[in-house]
């Protein structure tokens, strides 16, 4: 399920950090409406099973913020969960005609939410268009280190087919493994960018991805996002 939501901003300048705002934003909001919902998801560091995207109307990113010049935004969720869908639905309607401080200057209201309708897919090859780029991220566990790669690295689709199996595996079961090997990934035509993530910035990879795979797979990667880090903001992908 995919949720559009209308956010109208006090002021033109918006933190260059936003996805971190728009975080808070969620967690206020399920704080609210499911408080336990909200412990579950973030008291603990837990697999978010949604991706979501921004959209800032008429806006340049400057060094320091994002100059806003339509003063609004829309936030692009979505999930394959029905009913993680249903309480997301319900937090940002509990947020409605609320100032959501963003920053010292700067705050959010939620205008409106809106289901919006995902295209079925019917083929198991389609072209996807990043409404949030890809992060492909190689995570040492041992060592807490993180190595980022882009689209035109060696590493880039073994490391994505090994992250979508550690996210899968346990809901689907071993089968699944013979599924994501057979998966074929093509970049078709992407770039690099640089994203910030906190504090610090990773490389990620925008554009057009092909992918052919089983029809769940690719299911699972429409509503849920594609890569690592989808609940934090990254790996959005609609159908082109």
């Amino acid at each position: 399920m995919r949720l559009k939501i209308m956010c109208d901003l006090s002021n033109e300048k918006f933190p260059l950090n936003f996805r971190r705002k728009i975080l808070m934003v969620f967690k206020t909001g399920l704080k609210k409406a499911y408080p336990e919902v909200f412990e579950d998801l973030y008291g603990a560091n837990r697999q978010k099973d949604f991706t979501f995207a921004v959209y800032f109307q008429d806006a340049v990113f400057g060094k320091e913020d994002i100059t806003v010049k339509g003063k609004r935004l829309i936030i692009n969720f979505s999930t394959g969960n029905a009913e993680q869908a249903i309480m997301f639905y319900n937090a940002f309607m509990k947020l409605r005609r609320e100032q959501i401080k963003i920053s010292d200057v700067c705050h959010l209201e939620v205008k409106s939410v809106d289901m919006v309708r995902i295209a079925p897919i019917e083929t198991k090859s389609i072209v996807l268009h990043t409404l949030s780029p890809i992060v492909c991220r190689d995570h040492n566990r041992e060592t807490k280190k993180d190595w980022f790669y882009m689209f035109e690295d060696e590493q880039f689709i073994p490391i994505l087919k090994r992250n979508l199996r550690i996210k899968l595996e346990g809901k689907y079961g071993s089968f699944i493994v013979q599924d994501i090997e057979k998966m074929k990934i093509k970049p078709i035509n992407m770039k690099k960018t640089v994203a910030q993530h906190y504090d610090i910035s990773i490389v990620c990879s925008l554009g057009l991805i092909e992918i052919e795979a089983e029809k769940y797979l690719l299911e699972h990667i429409v509503e849920s996002g594609f890569g690592a880090l989808t609940g934090m903001g990254f790996g959005m992908l609609v159908q082109q």
